[in-house]
């Protein structure tokens, strides 16, 4: 390749096609092959990529775009080919993404594993543990190359993890779980790299995070920030290669955020009042914040749903505030009348990676 055009200049070009152009791309050499399939190139594509996120309502999943030119308001939502019966659909689902693949609970504790790119699915076995409340996550292991999905019980006695190896098709126990009498704040575990982690707890001061390697299938507990008084929420996220976590203080209605550095450390790098994000336009008289993540940049989405009334609460709309760091300033994201029933966002990027390990 280097005879013709660089290397690192043929990855520019080739990281800013579609990922369907770049299917092409790889029958012109086993050298563009190569590249195209070398996980380097996956993450240049994500890192250059817009962020799209997938949600579920009026009886399927969209697919949204909020980075466009015309992001302040989500006219077009594209509604996704879901390749099994509507029926299936769980209006609670829980849904994963890794390199463009979605990992999504059915109804009957059904697990699919469906590529949007290439309307590609696979049917998880059920281990035989697998409940509505079981906790979950989806990821790839680098060292194996390998996808794996992960799941254990959300209960008392749930004290090992069962792993599902799309190389072997088949599930396999992992190691003990630490402090298995703990709860977790979200089924869905976080993805970096080759872990997976999950907020654990037992108040609300109480607190840690499991850590999850793909890998390995070892654990490690992951102390929570310190100064975490008065917080009622928390999420977690990836910014910047990083691992964060975002918390909701009620009281003062403030939203902080603090990364995770390589010594283990937290660094909060956002603290924010959320009455920046309503204005008295809105008429809202009181909010519940459902979803927070980052996008490119490391510009902030925060999902909430609003009250209009205080004697009738259940007159509620969905609203999305991007927050820009760079400008430190607000916008609201305008959501179109055929978004009234928005249940989730989850962050999705399309990846040029080939998934045999998947759809074999």
């Amino acid at each position: 390749m280097s005879k013709f055009l660089p290397e690192d200049l043929a990855i520019e070009i080739l990281a800013r096609l579609s990922v369907k152009d770049i299917a092409r791309f790889r029958c012109v050499s086993k050298t563009w092959r190569d590249l195209i399939n070398h996980r380097g190139f996956a993450q240049r594509y994500r890192d250059i990529s817009p962020v799209k996120f997938v949600s579920f309502y009026d009886e399927g999943f969209y697919m949204l775009d909020v980075e466009g030119k015309r992001r302040q308001v989500i006219t077009n939502p594209h509604k996704l080919d879901f390749p099994m019966e509507q029926s299936m659909i769980d209006e609670s689902a829980c849904v994963l993404h890794c390199d463009g693949n979605l990992c999504v609970t059915l109804k009957n504790h059904t697990l699919m594993v469906w590529n949007t790119s290439s309307k590609q699915f696979k049917i998880v076995p059920n281990p035989g543990i697998y409940r509505d409340s079981n906790i979950l996550g989806f990821g790839y292991d680098p060292v194996h190359d390998d996808y794996k999905v992960v799941t254990f019980l959300d209960r008392l006695d749930a004290s090992t993890a069962h792993v599902f190896e799309f190389r072997t098709g088949s599930w396999r126990a992992s190691l003990r779980i630490p402090n298995p009498d703990w709860h977790y704040r979200d089924r869905r575990g976080t993805l970096l790299d080759q872990y997976l982690y999950w907020i654990a707890y037992r108040s609300n001061t109480d607190r840690f995070i499991l850590c999850f390697n793909l890998s390995t299938h070892e654990y490690q507990k992951i102390p929570f920030p310190v100064n975490n008084q008065g917080v009622a929420c928390s999420w977690l996220g990836v910014t910047s290669r990083k691992l964060c976590i975002t918390e909701y203080e009620t009281c003062r209605k403030e939203i902080g955020i603090s990364v995770m550095e390589k010594t283990g450390s937290w660094n909060k790098i956002i603290s924010l009042s959320m009455s920046s994000f309503i204005s008295v336009q809105d008429r809202i008289y009181d909010y519940q914040v459902e979803f927070v993540s980052f996008a490119k940049k490391n510009d902030l989405f925060v999902t909430l749903t609003g009250y209009n009334d205080s004697f009738e609460m259940e007159r509620t709309k969905k609203m999305v505030f991007l927050y820009k760091t760079r400008d430190e300033t607000f916008e609201q994201v305008r959501l179109c009348n055929s978004l009234a029933g928005l249940r989730f966002l989850c962050e999705c990027v399309e990846t040029p990676k080939i998934t045999n390990r998947i759809f074999i």
